[in-house]
């Protein structure tokens, strides 16, 4: 019977078979030796993770597991609050007719459309608006409203009583938390606006932010709270994030 030629791989083992004298690891064939180096280190590892008491193991990853469960808890039970502080744009002069009929000017209306999208782009639309009923505020919503249409689906309402509140000293806060405080937990709102005047409007959001806020026409203060309820959220210490305001 014929044979085929040996192959490398026989005369390797071959001669490593008849070797003499005690295995060392250099007389090992190169393959033979890094399987025998990889074995070597996987039973050190398992034996050095075998050294460790179950019990050890058992609380770091009951540890891991709590931080993890109040890190969810705490974001499930303090949802965010978002408050939009914002004045009136531009309006004409009130020499000729009452304070409150004022309407707003050309320049007014570009203001309050720039700032209606500059909210859009930046995530924060409202679900509910609170107005006050003088004109110019209404007219500013509307400008709002045709520049970006969201915010016409916002649950609104005109008040009589936050054109008379803004012109009172101290006033502006304690009122809107009310009104926000009723309204915003009947149709779940996360985001509200309140569009109203100077110096009540500057008054409130400088309270709420503890710091010196300035609110010109058409520009928007924007609060960030956080509680399971409106008025737990108005019961805590609110941050401003930013103020939005048009072009000069």
């Amino acid at each position: 019977m014929l044979l085929g030629k040996p192959s490398p791989a026989f005369h390797e083992a071959q001669n490593f078979a008849i070797r003499p004298g005690p295995v060392e690891a250099h007389h090992l064939p190169r393959r033979l030796y890094r399987s025998t180096e990889l074995a070597s280190c996987r039973r050190v590892l398992d034996s050095r993770c075998a050294a460790v008491p179950n019990s050890v193991r058992c609380e770091a990853a009951t540890m891991a597991d709590r931080r993890d469960s109040s890190a969810n808890a705490l974001s499930s039970e303090t949802p965010r609050r978002r408050l939009i502080i914002m004045r009136h744009a531009d309006s004409q002069d009130s020499s000729h007719v009452r304070d409150h009929d004022r309407s707003i000017t050309e320049a007014g209306r570009n203001s309050a459309a720039e700032v209606a999208k500059k909210l859009k782009q930046m995530g924060w639309l409202p679900d509910l608006i609170v107005c006050s009923n003088a004109m110019r505020t209404k007219q500013t919503l509307q400008s709002m409203t045709e520049a970006v249409a969201t915010f016409g689906a916002a649950v609104t309402e005109f008040r009589g009583s936050l054109y008379t509140v803004a012109a009172l000293d101290g006033q502006t806060r304690r009122h809107l938390q009310e009104l926000i405080s009723e309204a915003a937990e009947s149709v779940k709102a996360k985001c509200v606006l309140c569009l109203g005047h100077n110096k009540g409007w500057e008054e409130a959001a400088s309270d709420f932010a503890a710091q010196q806020v300035r609110l010109e026409t058409a520009n928007a203060a924007l609060l960030e709270g956080s509680g399971a309820s409106w008025d737990d959220a108005f019961s805590e210490q609110w941050s401003l994030v930013h103020t939005v305001m048009p072009e000069a």
